[in-house]
């Protein structure tokens, strides 16, 4: 087996531990096993590419897969804000960060076919694993107060797995349902179908509006390009009985899935999104220094406790309109667009899903999600030219 699946392999295992293990180097920064990981994972795979002299598969998404990262280095170099040296080089990260897990794609592309049939079974067992985590965390440690002075918010009473958030966690829960309905109804397995179920009922207990929708959306796109209409009424059907079912502790402000503060909260970061837009609109203010512009424009104080959600706005489109302007918006467009031509009905399902999600969270730019994304989209590419 070559160096790059062994250490691929690893990287699914590595996965599972999502953010229990991080180093925070202060000032926005952090870097995880999985971040590690991948890194070396990419620096081999381009060795062994340009020791070889070997063609990039699918080079004609390698021209659109590029250009918005440019325009994100470009819009950093040129930011208004008059980043501070340790400033830049954090949001210079981010954006190599982005780049070296678009690169999980095309690595996974490389992979032979019987290969690949193997990682569908190792992503299974990694997802069954993070689904397993949350329950056990669900029942034993229900709540994140005694991490809230690292910037976690509480989120009691709700599953939020190794992601530490419900809206990640669910996010994830409802990509992986994806990922087993879509198996189960290609070959079906009574195991396949207990995870289908156990993973249905980790997104309930996220409590997730966002993640509701999302499962709601996606699904309907899976089951509707796969000619099966009728599990549309039966997921339906089955969401309001959890909701009715789940209303009687809608007391609890953390479940109620009618709570307005979140609400709220999300509508003034897409105001302050929207504000700093008008000002940047053509090139945004650099690629993931939306933190410091939230400081510049006093919408967060650099003396209150710091929050993981300072980073960006709840809406990932909003973010990259911010950070990259029209032109960037544009160009990560496009190549969603070209890429979406070419991958099979999961991989359009789930897009589309988080997508939608991304409406309220800013899950395209999560690592976690990222690393899944990629790796699900380069699975269902058949053709290499």
């Amino acid at each position: 087996m070559s160096v790059l699946k062994k250490i691929f392999i690893f990287l699914l295992f590595v996965f599972p531990v999502g953010e229990i293990f991080r180093l925070d180097f202060g000032n926005g920064f952090v870097i995880k096993p999985l971040d590690i990981g991948i890194v070396i994972l990419i620096s081999c795979w381009l060795f062994l590419k340009l020791f070889n002299r070997q063609k990039v598969s699918q080079l004609s998404l390698l021209l659109p897969a590029i250009l918005f990262p440019l325009i994100g280095l470009f819009s950093l170099l040129i930011s208004n804000l008059h980043l501070l040296p340790g400033e830049f080089l954090v949001s210079f990260a981010y954006l190599v960060r982005w780049v070296i897990y678009l690169g999980m794609f095309f690595v996974v592309l490389d992979f032979d076919e019987k290969f690949k049939k193997t990682a569908l079974k190792l992503l299974t067992l990694s997802g069954s694993l993070i689904v397993l985590f949350g329950y056990i965390q669900y029942f034993y440690y229900s709540n994140l107060q005694n991490l809230t002075y690292l910037g976690w918010d509480e989120h009691m009473n709700r599953m939020f797995s190794v992601f530490f958030d419900p809206n990640f966690a669910g996010a994830f829960f409802v990509l992986f349902f994806l990922f087993l309905s879509n198996m189960f109804l290609q070959k079906r397995s009574l195991t396949t179908g207990l995870l289908i179920i156990l993973t249905l009922g980790a997104v309930f207990l996220t409590f997730s509006r966002s993640a509701l929708i999302m499962l709601i959306v996606s699904s309907c796109i899976l089951f509707i390009f796969l000619s099966r209409k009728k599990l549309i009424l039966w997921l339906l059907l089955l969401v309001i009985i959890v909701i009715g079912v789940s209303s009687r502790y809608f007391y609890i402000a953390n479940i109620n899935l009618f709570r307005v503060i979140s609400s709220e909260a999300r509508l003034e970061t897409a105001r302050n999104a929207i504000k700093i837009i008008e000002d940047h609109p053509v090139f945004g203010i650099g690629f993931n220094s939306y933190r410091y512009a939230q400081f510049r424009y006093n919408f967060r104080s650099q003396t209150i406790l710091t929050s993981h959600a300072d980073s960006s706005p709840d809406n990932s489109l909003l973010f990259v309109l911010a950070t990259t302007g029209i032109v960037g918006f544009i160009l990560y467009m496009y190549f969603w667009f070209r890429l979406s031509k070419i991958v099979s009905v999961l991989a359009i399902a789930s897009v589309a899903g988080i997508f939608v999600d991304s409406m309220f969270i800013n899950s395209l730019f999560y690592p976690l999600i990222m690393f899944w994304l990629w790796i699900i989209l380069a699975l269902s590419i058949k053709n290499h030219n």
